[in-house]
C-alpha cells in the first residue's frame, strides 16, 4: 500500500459499485468534520493502467470535491477491476449502508463480466456462498422490479420470491399486486406458490423485457407517466385488480413485440436496399 496526495478530479469512480447511503444531515456532518478536522482516513484506490480507480470512500471524495480541496489523501493498493469491485463489495457491505439493488449490480457484474462464480466471489469478499447465489438468482428480475429493489421499495426477500416467476409479464403483475396490498415476504411467497401452480408449464418462451425509464407519477394499471391531474384512485377488489393487471400487462407486451417485429422488418428492408 502506498500513500499519495491526489487531486479529487483525477480519481475515477466506477459506474457499478456500492456506495454508503447518507441522508442530508449525515452529509452535512461529514462536511463539517472534514472541514474542521481534515481527512482522518484516506480513501482507497487501485491503480489500473496508470489511472486511479476508487475502491472505498466515495462520500469523502465527493465532500472534498464540493469543498474544492486541491488534493485528497489516497491509499493506493494493487489490483485489477475485479479487485476494485470485490473489495468495494466487502468494505461497504460490512457497514450495512446500501440497498440490495446495489449489491445485485456488483455481484452480477463480477459474475457475468468478470466470469467469477459464487465460490470465487465468496473467497474474495468473505460473504457466504449461498448469500451470493441468492443475488445471482435475481438476474431474471424485470427492470421495473429491479428499480424497486434498487430504491429500497421492496425487501430482498420480496425480490427472491418474485424471481421464481420467470415470465416477465406475470412477474410485473404480481409485483404490482405486492405494491397495492403491501404484503410481507411470507404472504408474497404464499401467493406466488398459488400463481405458479395455476400457471403450469409455459407454452412459449417469455417475451423480451422492455427497458423503462425512471417512473415518477404513473398509472397503477398501465404504468404510463401522467400529470397528477390525470391520476385517479378507484376502489378495486383483489379479483378485479388481478384481471385488469393481467390484461393490461399482456396487451402491453404484445404491442411491444409487434413494435420490435416491425423494427426488425424495417432493418431487413434497409439492409436489402443498401446492397
Amino acid at each position: 500500500m502506498k500513500l499519495r496526495k491526489v487531486s479529487p478530479g483525477k480519481i475515477k469512480i466506477p459506474d457499478v459499485r456500492i456506495k454508503g447511503v447518507f441522508d442530508e444531515e449525515t452529509k452535512q456532518l461529514l462536511a463539517e468534520s472534514m472541514n474542521g478536522m481534515g481527512q482522518i482516513a484516506p480513501i482507497i484506490c487501485c491503480e489500473i493502467d496508470g489511472e486511479l480507480v476508487l475502491v472505498d470512500g466515495e462520500n469523502r471524495l465527493e465532500t472534498a470535491s464540493r469543498a474544492h480541496w486541491p488534493v485528497i489523501d489516497v491509499a493506493v493498493i494493487d489490483g485489477d477491476m475485479s479487485d476494485v469491485l470485490t473489495r468495494n463489495l466487502f468494505l461497504d457491505h460490512i457497514r450495512g449502508k446500501h440497498t440490495p439493488g446495489q449489491m445485485l449490480k456488483v455481484i452480477e457484474t463480477l459474475w457475468k463480466d468478470y466470469r467469477m462464480d459464487s465460490e470465487a466471489i465468496a473467497k474474495k469478499t468473505g460473504l457466504k456462498r449461498d448469500y451470493i447465489e441468492q443475488f445471482q438468482l435475481l438476474s431474471v428480475l424485470t427492470p421495473m422490479v429491479r428499480a424497486a429493489l434498487d430504491e429500497d421499495r421492496i425487501k430482498l426477500g420480496h425480490a427472491v420470491a418474485l424471481a421464481k416467476i420467470k415470465d416477465p409479464v406475470q412477474q410485473e403483475v404480481v409485483f404490482q399486486q405486492l405494491t397495492l396490498y403491501r404484503w410481507g415476504v411470507a404472504e408474497l411467497r404464499d401467493f406466488i406458490s398459488q400463481v405458479l401452480a395455476a400457471m403450469g408449464p409455459a407454452d412459449q418462451p417469455p417475451l423480451p423485457i422492455v427497458e423503462r425509464g425512471p417512473l415518477v407519477a404513473k398509472c397503477f394499471y398501465c404504468g404510463e407517466v401522467l400529470p397528477i391531474a390525470q391520476i385517479s384512485n378507484p376502489n378495486t377488489c383483489a379479483g378485479c385488480a388481478s384481471v385488469l393487471l393481467q390484461s393490461i400487462a399482456t396487451a402491453r407486451a404484445q404491442i411491444q413485440a409487434e413494435i420490435e417485429a416491425e423494427k426488425a422488418k424495417n432493418a431487413e428492408k434497409s439492409g436489402q436496399s443498401s446492397t
